[in-house]
């Protein structure tokens, strides 16, 4: 049953029950399990202080209203609350993140590193059609399914919209591991050669496990890394044909950098080979078996945790 509240001679209808359960927190935000009141569909409930956030949330809505792709997390409501805060309801997914998993120490095969690439490449290529830049793409803004092997990017709370034919912009934010470095080096950049870096990092580090600029403790340090380019080459146990797209996605000077368009061609390919797990390799130490067994469980263990969590609450 919908509850209705009386509010100074408002009616304030809660179409959502927030559970207790915590999905993520963000610099800006705090992500909750939400069930529907009527027909009780469980949805992620990003709840922003709006005193201080609400170009953020504004921001959101406007960007994800424009969304339909099967690789981004889609947008369900959204509502303005009397205590100040607003919510944006989005689609459930019980997955973690790349980033989640990344941090218990697990790493992808290349044949999962290919597909998520793919997919990750094809959502922002997406978005770029539209004129919209993501602006802070990592790990931790995406989700992963192991099962299917697919990817549902997600938070646009720093989403840049832009001409398409003419995509610059001063803007400097993001997260500075996988910021690219021309967004603080130079005044204006081109936002969407800025989110290639972005994925090539992360890319990086979902097949390696670390960032490639793991040692920087500040972002002073990062600069002096930028300003020397430093080597960020995959290892030479990863295949040629992905160390090259990569190469590619990562050049310091952004008028080198390749498109997603680009990098979707190449991709092409290599997915549809047959036997892309045996031309690939790049097991890092480990064979396919065992880092895919690895990964499995660790997602299997955080499902269970958050679907007890769910029907305990």
């Amino acid at each position: 049953m919908i509850q209705i509240l009386e509010l100074q001679h408002e009616l304030w209808v809660i179409k959502y029950e927030l559970k207790k359960l915590t999905l993520g927190k963000g610099n800006f935000s705090e992500v909750k399990l939400a069930i529907h009141s009527q027909t009780k569909q469980q949805v992620a409930a990003k709840v922003i202080d709006l005193l201080y956030w609400n170009k953020e949330y504004k921001t959101e809505i406007s960007v994800l209203q424009k969304l339909h792709h099967p690789s981004i997390i889609g947008l369900v409501d959204f509502e303005r609350c009397p205590n100040g805060r607003g919510i944006i309801y989005l689609e459930y997914k019980p997955d973690p993140t790349l980033g989640c998993i990344i941090h218990t120490g697990a790493t992808l095969s290349e044949p999962q590193a290919v597909k998520v690439l793919y997919s990750l490449v094809d959502a922002v290529n997406y978005i770029h059609s539209l004129g919209i830049s993501h602006h802070d793409i990592k790990p931790d803004n995406i989700l992963y399914n192991c099962a299917t092997n697919t990817v549902k990017l997600f938070d646009f709370g720093l989403a840049l919209t832009v001409d398409p034919l003419h995509p610059i912009s001063s803007s400097n934010g993001g997260s500075p591991l996988y910021m690219a470095p021309e967004i603080l080096i130079k005044k204006s950049h081109n936002v969407f050669i800025s989110d290639i870096w972005s994925i090539g990092i992360t890319l990086y580090e979902i097949l390696v496990g670390i960032s490639p600029f793991d040692s920087c403790s500040n972002l002073s340090s990062l600069k002096k890394e930028w300003t020397k380019e430093k080597d960020i080459s995959l290892p030479k146990n990863i295949s040629s044909k992905l160390r090259m797209v990569y190469a590619q996605m990562v050049k310091y000077d952004p008028e080198k950098r390749i498109s997603s368009l680009e990098v979707k061609k190449i991709l092409v390919p290599l997915l549809i080979k047959k036997t892309l797990g045996n031309s690939l390799g790049g097991s890092n130490g480990k064979t396919k078996t065992e880092r895919t067994s690895s990964v499995n469980a660790i997602i299997r263990s955080i499902h269970n945790k958050k679907r007890v969590d769910i029907l305990s609450k």
